[in-house]
């Protein structure tokens, strides 16, 4: 037995008391994220995108059940379906954990190396890597050989991405991946927790990498894939169709007049213009013309209207003498 491997194992057990107290908050996290789940749930019900809580921290987005019901699959490739879909789900949800555990890495910058110590102060370089991803929610072992051992999925030096652990000098040693060809560690005693180049030097003492909660890596058919795709463009559009109702327009701001239903039957255009006749005022009475209706009755001639009458002064009423 190393006398690294047997430095690991005695740090195992000098943090024994720290684990239990990271158990403890990782209960509590579970219950919070418990709460969330079973909201998120009931919102994704409301709005016909069926959730699913499985156990433990992470929550599912399963594919929608009428698109796939309507597909009429067989009950092999809808196995299929299912399993790619849920494999892709845990992927997109570890690429976010691997996210938060670096964010958590990079604020321990500075920190001393202490043997044995996984925070909050101090940090060897398995300790670190530990409560990095312990802050994500996922669970890892305290000793560099047991973290490469125990977690599924491995990766190779040229697939590195960033969160993933790599792995030194036998596995005595690891870091958190930072992308960039970068690697973020607690290198030894009397240094601080820093960020060094994944050189040609290093790369000679690679001994492995992996991705803590992703799954364990499998191929998967172009058929697969293309008709998970497919599903989720229905699913899509079947969401666009049911979309809700603009709330943005306030009742106090009336809708644009050219989207009220039957305008052209409440005001019919009557008028040669085009414009409807203000009904509000009467029509003028038209005038009338003496020469004009004597031109417009046949066979007869016109006469000046000085015909009719004689001379003013002529003009009495009865009874009455002109004086």
């Amino acid at each position: 037995m190393s006398t690294t491997y047997r430095s690991h194992r005695a740090a195992a057990r000098t943090g024994a008391f720290a684990g239990h107290a990271a158990h403890a908050r990782g209960g509590v996290r579970k219950q919070r994220t418990l709460r969330t789940v079973v909201a998120v749930t009931a919102t994704g019900l409301a709005s016909g995108l069926v959730l699913t809580a499985p156990m433990g921290a992470e929550a599912q987005a399963a594919l929608n059940p009428t698109v796939l019901r309507g597909l009429h699959l067989d009950s092999a490739t809808q196995k299929k379906v299912q399993a790619y879909d849920k494999y892709r789900t845990r992927e997109e949800t570890q690429r976010e954990h691997a996210d938060e555990a670096l964010a958590f890495a990079r604020k321990q910058l500075g920190k001393p190396y202490r043997w044995g110590a996984d925070g909050p102060s101090g940090y060897d370089c398995s300790g670190l890597a530990m409560a990095a991803w312990r802050e994500a929610g996922v669970k890892i072992p305290r000793v560099t050989y047991s973290q490469y051992r125990q977690v599924k999925r491995k990766v190779s030096l040229k697939d590195l991405e960033p969160g993933d652990l790599v792995f030194f000098h036998g596995r005595s040693h690891v870091g958190i991946y930072t992308g960039n060809e970068r690697f973020l560690h607690a290198p030894h005693s009397g240094a601080r927790v820093r960020i060094d180049k994944l050189g040609k030097r290093r790369k000679r003492q690679f001994a492995g990498a992996v991705r803590p909660g992703a799954p364990a890596y499998k191929e998967w058919s172009p058929s697969v894939k293309e008709l998970v795709e497919k599903i989720d463009r229905m699913s899509a559009e079947k969401r666009a169709d049911h979309k809700p109702p603009d709330k943005s327009r306030t009742p106090e701001i009336p809708p644009p007049t050219d989207t009220l239903p039957g305008k052209t039957d409440i005001l019919p255009d009557k008028s040669p213009s085009g414009t409807p006749p203000d009904e509000s005022r009467p029509e003028p009475r038209p005038r009338y013309k003496a020469d004009d209706h004597e031109q417009k009755t046949p066979g007869r001639p016109s006469r000046p209207w000085a015909d009719y009458v004689g001379p003013l002064e002529e003009l009495t009423v009865p009874g009455h003498t002109p004086r």
